[in-house]
């Protein structure tokens, strides 16, 4: 298994709380980072995962501190490059919003910061109000984002190979002729990841991506489904079925305790407000044909699951009980990795989660990164 941790970009970003946002380290002091990328690579975590965007899901959203303020990945990246010394780092960077130049360049500067541990989340670029916000009055439909995504990728994919060399990229949406400046990845090709389970999602990510990562819910035969198909539509591409690498996201609270981790759960759950969980849903069921399929389109029904881990299962126990739990949603899906979504994201609770490793390795599902010569 490989395991990923979604990087706190904002105050709660992963629970509509405003207890949270009071409870979590300042999203804006570097200190915070420092710490908890140190807690991260300490515990076993193979890599840690910044999402990212623009505008945010509401006035509600913004009065607890969900997704408000938000740091923008690629800039606050390198904090963790820094502190860190094996651990990968993904940014979320968007094909719809910047030019394939600019997103080269950015991500051969992060390769080589990190010394080639770097990681793209390439991602279309679908909210409204976002395409409002860059002033982009041209209207694209679901599927042709994705065909925008594969040719800016291809494109980017020339620019990092240029090496000094002049190339001429001609696509429908871009153009690129000339010499790049460098620096160049120290990758020969850096990870990409995408969450799309869309049919033109799965697609790309079958013909393109190296990990594709998607809620992991109750319905754990539908979560195999979408990772069988995955499987079979990266073999019709033409690649090993395990190429890519299927991650599940999971939201974690660790006690000593079955009791303990149940108090801290539901004094979370407590605390969610249901009008920025409302917001939340909003974003995720007006720009996603996922989360609509997975949620439904009933606001309130879908508010009540997405205000905490954005509707991805919780699991909830000891060490130990988190183990097993992990391994039968592995063993039951197919799942090879799981994005952790920490609701409380103080470094030493993030250092629990350390705990559930070695039940883990005794299980023989899971080896330390250091004895795989720190591989994702």
């Amino acid at each position: 298994m490989r395991f990923g941790l979604m990087w706190p970009n904002s105050p709660s970003p992963n629970v509509t709380s405003g207890l949270m946002a009071e409870r979590n380290p300042d999203v804006l002091q570097v200190d915070s980072h420092i710490a908890l990328a140190q807690t991260a690579e300490a515990i076993g975590v193979d890599f840690v995962f910044f999402a990212d965007g623009y505008t945010h899901h509401g006035e509600h959203n913004a009065r607890v501190g969900h997704g408000e303020p938000c740091i923008s990945a690629p800039v606050w990246a390198p904090i963790v490059m820094a502190a860190t010394e094996h651990i990968g780092v993904v940014t979320t960077m968007h094909a719809r919003y910047l030019s394939p130049v600019v997103l080269a360049r950015i991500g051969a500067n992060l390769d080589v910061l990190s010394g080639g541990r770097w990681g793209w989340n390439i991602v279309p670029g679908s909210k409204g109000s976002e395409e409002r916000l860059f002033g982009l009055d041209d209207e694209i439909g679901h599927d042709e984002r994705y065909a925008l995504v594969a040719e800016t990728l291809a494109a980017v994919r020339a620019l990092w190979g240029a090496r000094g060399e002049p190339i001429d990229f001609r696509g429908e949406y871009t153009h690129h002729s000339g010499v790049p400046r460098g620096p160049y990845p120290v990758q020969e090709s850096p990870m990409i990841f995408n969450a799309g389970v869309s049919e033109a999602g799965k697609s790309f990510i079958a013909a393109q991506a190296d990990c594709a990562f998607f809620a992991v819910t109750d319905d754990l035969e539908a979560v195999k489904s979408t990772v069988d198909d995955l499987a079979a539509r990266t073999a019709a591409a033409g690649r090993d079925p395990l190429s890519v690498n299927a991650a599940g996201s999971v939201g974690i609270v660790v006690g000593a305790t079955s009791e303990e981790a149940e108090r801290k759960f539901q004094s979370i759950v407590d605390s969610v407000d249901m009008e920025a969980a409302r917001g939340w849903a909003k974003g995720f069921l007006g720009g996603s044909q996922t989360y609509q399929k997975t949620f439904g389109t009933d606001l309130d029904a879908a508010a009540r699951k997405i205000g905490v881990a954005a509707g991805s299962s919780v699991l909830v126990g000891t060490p130990e009980e988190i183990a097993d739990r992990l391994i039968d949603i592995h063993r039951a899906t197919g799942l090879r990795g799981f994005m952790l979504l920490t609701l409380d994201w103080n470094p030493e609770e993030v250092a629990l989660i350390g705990e559930i490793f070695p039940h883990l390795e005794e299980a023989g599902v899971w080896i330390p990164p250091s004895k795989r010569d720190w591989s994702w």
